[in-house]
């Protein structure tokens, strides 16, 4: 019987086809084997299957018998987002980069991790009939552009900065804006905002919802009955319609074109048509630039000067205006006062106290342990109450050489005219307007207001 090897083209396997010489010959796993190694075959022979051709055997047809083990296809590189959603709670949660939500607004910190680059694995390597080694298809490293705000060490990826998560899975773009844009409302698609950068909104802020960020605002349309707060920037909105529900606070200048029955504090306030029944804490200024520059109804307090067209109506609208103390520090002021008002009358009480246990040691009465925890814990608390009031007595005296060094800057302008119906104070002292005043500035002279001439 003949025995003849086939190999395939790529070496992978390889085949055996007997040929029969006489009816009595027999075949043997033995014959085969030696058939094999006579061609080089080395590897992937399966006895098995020679085992049952020898049982079972087959004529002038090819029969595979040995196959090679084909090489791996090594992983591709990936990138793992943190799932933002748990990392407070479980740091394991991973996005793929593939199913990353785009839609939502995911807000990271400086230094905080955004992903994870995993890197390719190696492919397998494989083995041909003879033993010859194939080497495997390695995985090809992730592609990612980096944009300026953030920065890879070793295989993780970092904020540099407080702001936005910006993912383009199309580009494997990755990085963090300072400016977060809205392009319609903050409504209820959108939802409140606390956001660490710049907020710039094409829309309205509508009313109940809150807008809160570390840096600028800009609302191009208007604020509503809503809460909008810069804390270390300035805020701009076409207008403001607080319907006596709306706050708007910033650390710098608040620049609006009008504002209706709203809560506002900020350095400075400069407005271009109205102000109308709000409540204004200016600790610089209040001032209308290139509109109509009307103050009506409502209390304005700016620390150093408020400078309008108009102020009042002909209807004598009650309006109450007051420069010269900056209103921070007048509100720090009054507490300072109260606190050490409370100090000084429970300082006094535990020194009688402290009198009584001094009295009874002098007279040799036995006090109890109660009693002496009492005269102990007193004396303590004196000490933090008079440490306290040496505190706030420097700074209130601190305080009041502030509010004295404004007087001589402190004014009230009406550059076309003032109404009747107006109560304006400077430094404290106070000035009613009885008649229509054009053209006026209100300066405190001798400890009296004193109406000069306004020109441009």
């Amino acid at each position: 019987m003949l025995i003849n090897v086939k190999v395939s083209e790529d070496k992978m396997s390889a085949s055996v086809i007997l040929e029969k010489t006489s009816d009595e010959e027999r075949i043997t796993p033995k014959d085969i084997l030696e058939a094999l190694n006579g061609e080089g075959i080395v590897f992937g022979i399966n006895r098995d299957v020679i085992t049952r051709i020898c049982n079972e055997p087959e004529f002038n047809v090819p029969i595979k018998v040995v196959f090679g083990k084909p090489p791996g296809n090594g992983i591709d590189g990936s990138i793992e987002f943190v799932d933002f959603e748990k990392s407070s709670e479980n740091k394991k949660g991973k996005i793929d980069f593939r199913e990353f939500p785009s839609h939502r607004r995911i807000i990271v910190k400086k230094g905080q991790k955004i992903a994870t680059i995993i890197p390719p694995t190696k492919g397998e390597d494989g083995i041909d009939v003879f033993g010859n080694t194939i080497p495997g298809l390695d995985g090809k490293e992730v592609e990612i552009k980096l944009g300026k705000n953030v920065e890879r060490i070793d295989n993780e990826i970092f904020s540099k900065i407080d702001g936005i998560l910006k993912v383009d899975s199309e580009t494997n773009f990755i990085d963090v804006e300072e400016t977060l844009e809205i392009k319609g409302d903050v409504d209820y698609s959108v939802g409140n905002i606390d956001f660490p950068g710049v907020v710039v909104i094409k829309g309205d802020v509508k009313p109940g919802f809150v807008v809160r960020a570390k840096r600028d605002i800009e609302v191009n349309g208007v604020i509503e009955a809503a809460t909008v707060i810069s804390l270390e920037g300035s805020i701009k909105a076409n207008g403001i319609k607080g319907r006596e529900k709306g706050i708007v606070k910033c650390k710098k200048n608040l620049n609006v074109k009008f504002a209706e029955n709203a809560i506002i504090e900020a350095e400075t306030v400069k407005f271009a048509d109205l102000l109308n029944n709000c409540k204004v804490k200016a600790r610089k200024s209040i001032f209308s630039e290139n509109g109509k520059g009307v103050i009506v109804g409502g209390t304005y307090l700016a620390g150093f000067e408020i400078i309008a067209e108009e102020i009042g109506t002909e209807l004598a609208i009650p309006t109450h205006l007051e420069v010269g103390i900056s209103p921070e520090l007048l509100e720090e002021r009054n507490l300072l006062r109260t606190q050490i008002m409370l100090d000084k009358q429970n300082a006094e009480k535990l020194l009688r106290i402290l009198k009584q246990y001094k009295s009874l040691k002098e007279k040799n009465v036995e006090i109890s342990e109660d009693k002496k925890k009492l005269f102990l814990k007193s004396s303590n608390t004196l000490m933090v109450i008079k440490e306290q009031l040496e505190k706030n007595t420097v700074r209130l005296h601190e305080i009041e050489e502030k509010i004295q060094s404004t007087k001589v800057n402190a004014k009230i302008v009406a550059k076309k005219i003032i109404y009747p119906g107006v109560e304006v104070a400077i430094q404290g002292v106070k000035y009613y307007i009885n008649k229509p005043m054009s053209k006026v500035v209100l300066k405190l002279a001798d400890e009296k207001i004193v109406v000069g001439g306004y020109s441009e």
